[in-house]
């Protein structure tokens, strides 16, 4: 009996013409890209959604850090030295790095101006808040006081 149902599929597979059957193999061939596209999809949104957790994880660790570097300013305690240094260690290998912001032009991307004073050059004359990178994501902007080039031979007047 299997062989005579065998035979029938074989013969209705005959039956149906070439460009149905390869309008067939099209969709499926479509099909089947679609949800290679779609795993793709899934597996970014998976790294974008892991990078974010891990972004607001080190930027408390971040302010741990920074505190423990207003605490070592006052006091001489090796152990809270150590651990600042731990801390330290731990940001550097997950790729946290410092933004240099003094002395450097504005970069809207790096830096917060919260201040514009009077100075030589318009150049970042004070950090306020340090800023920090993950890689090539900025995690905080440096929060910034700005000179803006008016003292010395660059006014206008």
């Amino acid at each position: 009996m299997k062989e005579g149902s065998k035979n029938k599929a074989e013969s209705k597979a005959a039956e149906v013409p070439l460009e149905e059957k390869n309008s067939f193999l099209e969709d499926l061939q479509r099909v089947q890209a679609d949800f290679e596209n779609y795993i793709k999809r899934v597996e970014k949104e998976k790294e974008k959604i892991k990078l974010h957790a891990k972004s607001e994880l080190l930027l408390k660790l971040i302010g741990i850090r920074e505190d423990f570097e207003r605490a070592v300013k006052d006091t001489k305690d090796t152990g809270i030295i150590m651990i600042q240094n731990q801390l330290k260690k731990v940001l550097d290998e997950e790729g946290i790095t410092e933004i240099d912001a003094i002395g450097k032009e504005l970069d809207y991307e790096l830096h917060d101006v919260i201040k514009t004073i009077e100075s030589e050059d318009d150049k970042i004359v004070e950090e306020i808040q340090k800023g920090y990178l993950l890689g090539d994501k900025v995690l905080r902007t440096s929060k910034v006081i700005l000179g803006n080039g008016k003292i010395g031979g660059n006014q206008n007047g």
